[in-house]
């Protein structure tokens, strides 16, 4: 029986060799490659005054209404509000007004937080699809494009799925969602930004287009203006649960997290009071082993925090471990320099150690405060062959 609480962690290597099949992802697996995935709140970012492009007034009404702070949520009712207000003849154009600007404003709010795919190194992505492969399912509760970009990375998803691939337009059937053998599927609890609703209530994934997807995130799919992005932003548990039973998409990802029943190992993040339903499903199959990272910290914080998970967790075996062992944990894999914006761009100005990430070459050791200090040809050249992104 391993129930450790006692303020200690297991280096990754010590476990690792217990056949571990099942990776449950959690935001901190982003944070480890940069901090700036680190926005706790959209909804905070997007009501930040600062920002000419966030949430209206009369936007910010609607959520105060709903007493919520979760985009998800709001975007569905102002949907069943349309649909309402033409069921019984009345006017529809508010609530549509309304879901448009909430939308906008939560693409908006992304793409001002959301690194962009030019900011992180392709060596970056090949280690994390490395580890992802030595995985049979894995789920995500991030929302971001990270694990995405990963496991596409080379132009090739094989050996991974996503459930995608009905209709010939990336939707998702649950009548048409097998996975065959030898295939590792990648389930997004909380959806994510690349996952729309339609109108009609079928869940899909965008592709790369003209558009990044970052761009086309929180637009309407052409020809389709009810279409709206399938992120649980924040939420209770309670409130997560609700979004992710009315969504068919969400609801099968869970069915699928409850009946997996191989050793499973929690990245990035314990698991929270937030996180009730994650428990929940997990302790479906109590018989297999957990494996949970922590960050270290003193004895005291880390016996507080490992006792926390330990109750509501039915295992016998249950092993913490210090998540900077762990291959998704790895320092290295960390970006480094500061975020700067060019010629609508974001680049990563090198500090201290030089290298500016995107470009190659070395730069003056001393932070350059101003894009505009490293105006040579290798800045020129790359804009010129990523006008669009990826």
């Amino acid at each position: 029986m391993h129930r450790y609480t006692d303020g200690t962690l297991y280096d990754w290597p010590d476990i690792e060799d217990m056949g571990w099949s099942t990776l449950l992802l959690r935001n901190g697996f982003s944070l480890n490659v940069s901090r700036d995935f680190a926005y706790q709140s959209l909804f905070e970012e997007a009501i930040d005054p600062k920002f000419k492009d966030g949430l209206s007034s009369a936007d910010k009404t609607v959520f105060e209404a709903f007493r919520t702070t979760n985009f998800e949520g709001v975007l569905a009712k102002l949907r069943d509000a349309v649909v309402l207000a033409e069921v019984l003849d009345q006017d529809p154009d508010p609530y549509r007004e309304r879901f448009r600007t909430v939308q906008s404003s939560l693409g908006a709010t992304v793409r001002r937080v959301h690194l962009e795919r030019t900011e992180i190194p392709d060596e970056t992505l090949q280690r994390i699809r490395e580890v992802l492969v030595e995985y049979k399912q894995i789920f995500s509760t991030s929302y971001d494009l990270l694990l995405y970009w990963s496991m596409a990375h080379g132009d090739n998803f094989h050996p991974f799925c996503d459930c995608f691939w009905s209709g010939g337009r990336n939707r998702f059937d649950p009548e048409n969602c097998n996975v065959f053998p030898g295939v590792t599927p990648i389930y997004y609890l909380h959806g994510a930004l690349h996952l729309v609703v339609e109108g009609t209530g079928q869940t899909r994934k965008l592709t790369q287009s003209h558009q990044t997807l970052l761009d086309q995130f929180g637009k309407p799919i052409p020809g389709d203006p009810d279409s709206r992005p399938l992120i649980i932003s924040e939420a209770t548990a309670r409130d997560k649960l609700a979004a992710i039973e009315r969504n068919d998409y969400l609801a099968h990802a869970y069915e699928k997290l409850e009946s997996c029943d191989g050793p499973i190992v929690v990245f990035g993040n314990s698991l929270s009071d937030q996180d009730r339903h994650l428990i929940d499903a997990i302790n479906s199959n109590a018989d297999r082993p957990v494996a949970i990272s922590m960050r270290p910290k003193s004895a005291a914080l880390l016996k507080e925090e490992q006792a926390k998970v330990w109750g509501p967790l039915k295992s016998k075996e249950i092993y913490f471990f210090d998540s900077a062992t762990h291959p998704l944990g790895k320092p290295e894999l960390s970006l480094k320099g500061k975020r700067r914006r060019a010629f609508g761009k974001f680049f990563r100005i090198g500090v201290a150690d030089g290298g500016l990430d995107d470009l190659g070459g070395a730069l003056p050791d001393e932070e350059v405060v101003s894009p505009f200090d490293i105006l040579d040809d290798r800045l020129v050249h790359f804009v010129a062959a990523y006008p669009d992104g990826f």
